[in-house]
């Protein structure tokens, strides 16, 4: 039997099972990530998981009955059999999200960016823009509101896909406490975003479109930097901590930059938890990031970051000069350097930027980067906006608020 249902429903068969069908619930939350965030908003018992890595064989009957078989009507049939309120996803980047509204009547569709978006990926032109862009030619992409960053993502997202954005910043972030007098850990935290893998040897590449490099070369910013990083720490007797990205078990990630600061012994702390990792931030001077989302979250509550957004440049500064993607700012178009930022990831850009963030005061802090935190990351402190498309969703806040739709 599962045979003949692998061949019917080749391209959604795969993955663990649920043999019994879905209850109905007011949410359906596509993909489980954002499951933790979601819940701190509605009870978990109102939200039914449509995990693409799992299959229901209830909703797989149904569209044998039907003779369907793709990704999209795989999950209008899940939705339209939990009969929900709304339907909500915080992989904002899967682009089958935005064809569903078409293919299911009633429940209101929320996409929540969750991270900053550029166009590149693992495959030839797999980047988000390229798929959107490619897909709207056949496909209305529509969603009713996509939960944004700032301006910039709201534009981005506006030129491919029908849908009212709402400026609420990370929803994540938004938890965090704005404070500058935390209980200083370190003077230097410098923010790692590297895979879970070996770079050395690796056939994996990176696509700018058809332009590619390889994993190695992507990261050789981070190589660049920590170099200079430690050497500057060690010369301003300042205490650096490396925020790992992955947990523990990735000993790789302490290896590398092991490496890059011997004779060194750099301080790592391994990626338990989101919060160990804005708890080290909140309890240090100065953040130092390549193009991490986290760094410009920081920056939202008046961290002061330093932006060192030199990927490609330090990559292939001939062949993809042209590329704007790993720019700070992006999709902005703002200046190659900036009092915090640069696109030329140097030794001597670094010390410009870090010289400057020790010596300005926090009034002047603040007025630097106001211009740039409603654009690129807005803070909200108690998510006020998200709670109210929630509420205007018809939905129940655990904290008892009922909306009065």
């Amino acid at each position: 039997m599962l045979r003949r249902l692998r061949r019917a429903v080749p391209i959604i068969f795969s993955g663990r099972i649920d043999w019994l069908p879905p209850k109905q619930r007011p949410i359906v939350l596509i993909h489980a990530d954002g499951f933790n965030t979601l819940t701190k908003f509605v009870s978990a018992s109102d939200v039914a998981i449509l995990d693409p890595e799992r299959i229901n064989i209830f909703i797989v009957l149904k569209m044998l009955f039907s003779f369907q078989n793709s990704h999209a009507q795989y999950r209008a049939k899940f939705i339209n059999t939990v009969q929900p309120k709304a339907v909500i996803t915080f992989i904002d980047n899967d682009v089958t999200f935005y064809s569903l509204k078409s293919l299911v009547f009633g429940p209101r569709f929320v996409s929540v960016q969750n991270g900053l978006r550029h166009n590149y990926s693992f495959n030839s032109q797999g980047g988000l823009l390229d798929q959107l862009d490619e897909v709207s030619k056949n496909v209305s992409l529509t969603c009713d509101y996509i939960c944004v960053f700032g301006l910039a993502s709201a534009k981005l997202f506006s030129t491919y896909i029908k849908a009212k954005t709402l400026i609420t910043g990370s929803i994540q972030n938004n938890f965090r406490e704005a404070s500058l007098h935390n209980a200083m850990t370190s003077d230097v935290v410098f923010v790692s975003q590297l895979q879970a893998f070996t770079l050395e040897g690796s056939t994996v590449k990176v696509y700018f479109g058809h332009q590619e490099i390889t994993i190695s070369e992507f990261f050789e910013v981070e190589r660049q930097i920590v170099q200079a990083l430690g050497k500057y720490c060690e010369e301003k007797e300042l205490r650096l901590i490396i925020c790992g990205k992955r947990d523990q078990t990735h000993t790789y990630e302490r290896e590398f930059f092991e490496s890059i600061l011997k004779p060194q012994i750099p301080n790592f702390l391994a990626r338990e938890s989101s919060s160990n990792t804005y708890d080290a931030i909140n309890g240090t001077g100065l953040v130092v990031t390549i193009d991490s989302t986290i760094g410009y979250e920081s920056l939202s509550i008046g961290k002061r970051v330093a932006f060192m957004s030199g990927r490609t440049q330090a990559a292939d500064p001939v062949g993809l000069s042209e590329v704007r993607d790993t720019n700070f700012g992006y999709p902005l178009d703002l200046s190659p350097t900036g009092k915090f930022w640069t696109n030329q990831a140097t030794a001597t850009e670094l010390a410009r930027i870090l010289d400057y963030l020790e010596v300005v005061t926090d009034e002047e802090w603040a007025t630097e980067i106001a211009p740039y935190n409603e654009s690129l990351m807005a803070y909200q402190p108690g998510n006020p906006v998200f709670k109210k498309l929630l509420l205007d969703l018809g939905l129940t806040l655990i904290d008892g608020v009922k909306s009065d739709a």
